[in-house]
C-alpha cells in the first residue's frame, strides 16, 4: 500500500490520496459514471481507464430500477430488481466498488449479490470535504441535502413477499443522520408503531457532526422516547453497524427488525450487509432522496473496506 495511506486498521483502510499501488491488480472496479459530486469521480479512475480500460465498469442510472453498464462485456442494460442479469455482470474473482458517486438504489443491489455469491469485494467510500449548509438551517435540517423524496419503496432486490408474524413484537432501527424528519416519516408508516432504537455515528467523520445527528433529530429522539435508547458506532465504519446491529438481534431475539439507513454511507453499507444475511427477520425501509446538487464540496478521506468473501457476516 502506499504512503498516503494512515490511521489503517484492521479491514479498513484510509488515505488522503488514491494511487494505483493502492489498488490490487486483479480487482475489478466499479464505478458511477453519472456522480454529480467531486468526491464520486476520483481522478484515478480516469488514469485507470486510459491505461486497463477492461478494469473498469462505470454504471449510468437510467431509470429508477435499471442501469446501463459499461465494460470489458460491452454495453449492458441491467434491471437492478433481477438477481440473474445482476449475476452475470458480475463475473470476475474480485471488486472493489465505489459508492461515493452512487445512490443506494444502485449500490445495495450489487452489494447484495457480491454477498450472496461470497466474491471477493473491498468497497470505497470517499467523504467530501465539507457539506452545504442549509439557507435557513432548522433543527432537522442544518445541512442543505435533498430535494425532495420519492417516498417509501423497497430497495431493489430488498422487497418482502411478508412482514412480521407478530407485529407486536417489532423494532425499529434508525441509523441517524443529518436529516431529521427522515426516521419520523418512514416509522410512521407501521402499524403499530415500534420501539425506536437510534444509532449515531460516534466518533463521527468530525469530532462536532455527532452533536448535530443528535440536534438535527432532536423531535424525533423526544417523540419516540428514543434517547436513553441510543447505541454508538463509529460514523465511518460498516463493520461497527454490523456488530451493533448483531447485538441488537441478539438483545430482540424473538422481534423482526425494521432498518431506516438514513444516515452515513458507511453506516448504509454496514445495514445492507446486515440485512442480506438476516432477510427472513428484518426489513429495509428507504424514502429513496433526490439530492440536491452541489452538496458537498471536494474530498476528504477515502475509506477501503476489505469485506474478503464476506464469509464472516
Amino acid at each position: 500500500m502506499s504512503a498516503a495511506s494512515f490511521l489503517s486498521s484492521g479491514r479498513t483502510l484510509r488515505f488522503r490520496n488514491l494511487t494505483q499501488a493502492d489498488i490490487f491488480s486483479n480487482e475489478t472496479i466499479i464505478i458511477a459514471s453519472d456522480a454529480t459530486e467531486e468526491r464520486g469521480q476520483l481522478p484515478i479512475w480516469d488514469d485507470i481507464s486510459r491505461n486497463s480500460p477492461t478494469r473498469i465498469i462505470t454504471l449510468t442510472r437510467s431509470s429508477r430500477d435499471k442501469i446501463e453498464a459499461k465494460g470489458a462485456q460491452g454495453n449492458q442494460s441491467i434491471d437492478l430488481k433481477d438477481e440473474v442479469s445482476i449475476k452475470n455482470l458480475l463475473n470476475q474473482e474480485r471488486y472493489l466498488v465505489d459508492i461515493s458517486g452512487m445512490p443506494p438504489q444502485v449500490w445495495a443491489p450489487i452489494i447484495k449479490a457480491l454477498y450472496s455469491n461470497k466474491v471477493q469485494t473491498r468497497v470505497l467510500y470517499a467523504e467530501p470535504a465539507s457539506y452545504k449548509l442549509h439557507s435557513s438551517p432548522a433543527s432537522s435540517a442544518l445541512f442543505d441535502l435533498s430535494v425532495r423524496f420519492e417516498g417509501l419503496s423497497p430497495l431493489p432486490g430488498f422487497a418482502k413477499l411478508s412482514g412480521p408474524e407478530n407485529e407486536d413484537k417489532c423494532i425499529f432501527v434508525a441509523l441517524l443522520g443529518f436529516e431529521g424528519d427522515r426516521p419520523e416519516r418512514l416509522v410512521l408508516q407501521i402499524d403499530p408503531i415500534p420501539r425506536v432504537i437510534p444509532i449515531v455515528g460516534v466518533p463521527g467523520f468530525q469530532i462536532e457532526f455527532p452533536a448535530y445527528t443528535v440536534s438535527c433529530n432532536r423531535d424525533f429522539l423526544s417523540s419516540y422516547r428514543a434517547n436513553s435508547e441510543i447505541r454508538y458506532a463509529h460514523a465511518s465504519s460498516p463493520f461497527e453497524v454490523i456488530k451493533v446491529l448483531s447485538e441488537i438481534r441478539r438483545d430482540y431475539a424473538d422481534h423482526y427488525i425494521y432498518l431506516a439507513p438514513v444516515g452515513t454511507k458507511p453506516h448504509a453499507l454496514g445495514t445492507i450487509i446486515f440485512a442480506a444475511a438476516n432477510e427472513n427477520i428484518s426489513e429495509v425501509m428507504f424514502d429513496h432522496p433526490i439530492r440536491k446538487s452541489g452538496r458537498t464540496d471536494g474530498i476528504g478521506v477515502i475509506h477501503i473496506y476489505d469485506f474478503n468473501d464476506f464469509s464472516e457476516f
